[in-house]
C-alpha cells in the first residue's frame, strides 16, 4: 500500500493546492518528522510551513506573523495486478470528481481545464459558457463538476438565463493537477466492468467461464471503514 499526498493551503474557506516545486519541500519535511520548513514563495515572501501543527506563518513579504491553515490530504494506492490488468487503484478519495460517473461530463471537464493550461493567457479560455451547447447537457447539468470546478476557484457568474464558470486566479499550477485528477477518474471509468443487462441470455454451457478466471473483486476499499 502506497500514499499519494497533496499539501493545500486554506483560502479562506477554499482549499487550493500549493504549486508543485513546493509539494516535495513539505512532504520530505512530513516524512521527515521534522517540525517545520521554511519555503519562499516568490514574489509574496517566505513562510515557515509547520508540518505537524498544520499551519503556514509569514516570516518575510506582507503581514509577517500572519498565520493561515494549511493541509496534507493524503490517498491510498495498491500497487499490483488487478483483475482488470491496470496498476494503481486509488482508494478513499477525497475528490469531487471521483463521484462523478458520466464519461462525456468527465471528458469535456478535462478539455477546459486542458484549454487554461495549456494557453493560461488567454482569457477567453477561462470563461466557461454553461449554457452553451458545447457545455449545457454535461458540465451544465452535472453539480459534481460545477462544484469540482468551484473547489478549484472558478467563480459562477449568472448574465440572465446565461450561467459562465470563470476562473480569474492568476496562478494555475492547481488546475494541471487537477486535470491529472480528471483523466485518472476517466481512465479508472473506462476500465471499470459495465453491468450486464438483466434480461442478457443465460450461458448455455457451463464451460463458458474458463477455470483459471480470477474470481476477485474489483470494488474500491474506504480506509476509514
Amino acid at each position: 500500500m502506497a500514499e499519494f499526498a497533496r499539501w493545500q493551503w486554506d483560502d479562506i474557506g477554499t482549499w487550493r493546492d500549493f504549486a508543485e516545486q513546493y509539494q516535495a519541500e513539505m512532504e520530505a519535511a512530513f516524512q521527515a518528522c521534522e517540525k517545520s520548513v521554511q519555503v519562499s514563495i516568490p514574489p509574496f515572501g517566505t513562510f515557515s510551513m509547520d508540518v505537524q501543527r498544520m499551519t503556514q506563518t509569514t516570516i518575510e513579504g506582507r503581514n509577517p506573523g500572519y498565520e493561515r491553515s494549511i493541509r496534507r490530504v493524503a490517498r491510498k494506492i495498491e500497487l499490483g495486478y488487478f483483475l482488470l490488468g491496470y496498476e494503481g487503484e486509488i482508494f478513499a478519495s477525497d475528490s469531487v470528481v471521483d463521484n462523478i460517473e458520466d464519461g462525456e461530463v468527465l471528458s469535456d471537464l478535462a478539455k477546459a481545464l486542458r484549454r487554461i493550461t495549456e494557453e493560461p493567457e488567454e482569457f477567453s479560455h477561462r470563461s466557461i459558457n454553461l449554457a452553451e451547447d458545447e457545455y449545457r447537457g454535461t458540465l451544465g447539468g452535472s453539480s459534481e463538476a460545477k462544484e469540482f470546478l468551484s473547489d478549484l476557484g472558478f467563480e459562477l457568474i449568472e448574465e440572465g438565463p446565461q450561467a459562465f464558470l470563470v476562473f480569474m486566479q492568476e496562478q494555475t499550477d492547481g488546475l494541471a493537477s487537477a486535470l491529472r485528477d480528471v483523466e485518472a477518474r476517466r481512465g479508472r471509468l473506462q476500465k471499470a466492468p459495465s453491468n450486464a443487462p438483466s434480461n442478457a441470455p443465460a450461458a448455455e454451457e457451463s464451460n463458458a467461464v474458463e477455470s483459471n478466471s480470477p474470481v476477485a473483486s474489483n470494488a474500491s476499499v474506504e480506509t476509514n471503514a
